[in-house]
């Protein structure tokens, strides 16, 4: 009964007009992208306007939470008419809330070359649209260093597609780019097809006086290796989906971790190394915060 009676009280607060303004901060991971790559943008609001600020579907309480990007000296146009949902956010007088924007749902930032952007906010309670500060970022083709086109086995086409006709083999490529970001040289896995990419992934880092280890399995799933800290590698399966199916960190011992593939049957080892302990052989990564629609 308590909180029927305090939401309603709260919707009334948010009804009558905020003059004072609310603070948008826009950030993002990473100042450089690999072409595909999943962007998304953390946004920090802060109401200041001593009274509570509701997003709801009412009219009176409609709001948004938007980006505009440039490139070119050209404004980005969204590629989808929705916009980013708050609604059931509250914001009481002072509170602070992040949201997670995954920008590439709303915007193609596929061509190479740097775009800025900002995001802001619109509100029926406010008398006027609150923005951030810019942010800017690049997008790049990377450089290729290895590459491998494969066929889609029968078995991962589906039943259905394996017992038509064959017209020819179905490829896929699986490649890997080295980008320039800072000082460090970052590895990325590329997984596409003439119509279609499938996956970009971050892989690691590359360490001077190590090198990565790669091959192809007989499902033509991508194995991978790449130290990411002294004495300390990363080991990846990618199908051909540009999942990745399997994930271990790996502490060196004698030798390096590699991989070997059987040339009989087409299977791929890993020889070397054994498994790192999360919190013993490496920090465990921390999990993203932020809401998300």
């Amino acid at each position: 009964m308590l909180g029927r009676m305090i939401f309603p009280a709260v919707l009334l607060l948010a009804a009558f007009p905020v003059f004072a303004q609310v603070s948008v901060e826009l950030a993002l991971s990473q100042e450089k992208y690999m072409q595909y790559e999943p962007i998304f943008a953390r946004v920090r609001l802060r109401n200041y306007s001593g009274q509570p600020l509701v997003f709801g579907k009412n009219e009176q309480l409609k709001g948004e939470l938007l980006m505009e990007i440039e490139y070119d000296r050209r404004i980005v146009q969204p590629v989808s008419p929705e916009e980013f949902s708050m609604i059931g956010t509250v914001l009481m007088p002072g509170q602070t809330s992040e949201f997670v924007f995954p920008v590439n749902r709303y915007y193609r930032l596929h061509k190479p070359g740097r775009y800025t952007m900002h995001a802001y906010v619109k509100h029926k309670m406010l008398p006027s649209m609150f923005r951030s500060a810019d942010c800017s970022l690049e997008i790049t083709t990377g450089v290729e260093i290895w590459k491998r086109t494969v066929g889609v086995p029968d078995v991962l086409a589906g039943e259905r597609t394996a017992q038509q006709p064959k017209k020819g083999l179905t490829l896929r490529t699986f490649s890997l780019r080295v980008m320039e970001e800072n000082a460090n040289r970052l590895y990325y896995i590329i997984v596409e097809d003439k119509k279609r990419v499938y996956g970009v992934i971050r892989a690691g880092r590359e360490i001077s006086s190590s090198s990565y280890s790669i091959e192809v399995d007989m499902l033509s799933r991508l194995h991978f290796i790449v130290p990411v800290a002294n004495r300390l590698y990363r080991y990846m399966v990618i199908n051909l989906d540009g999942k990745i199916e399997q994930q271990e960190m790996i502490k060196r011992e004698k030798a390096a971790p590699r991989l070997v593939r059987d040339s009989r049957n087409g299977q791929v080892m890993r020889i070397g190394g054994v498994e790192a302990l999360p919190g013993v052989d490496y920090k465990r990564p921390e999990p993203p915060t932020g809401k998300k629609p």
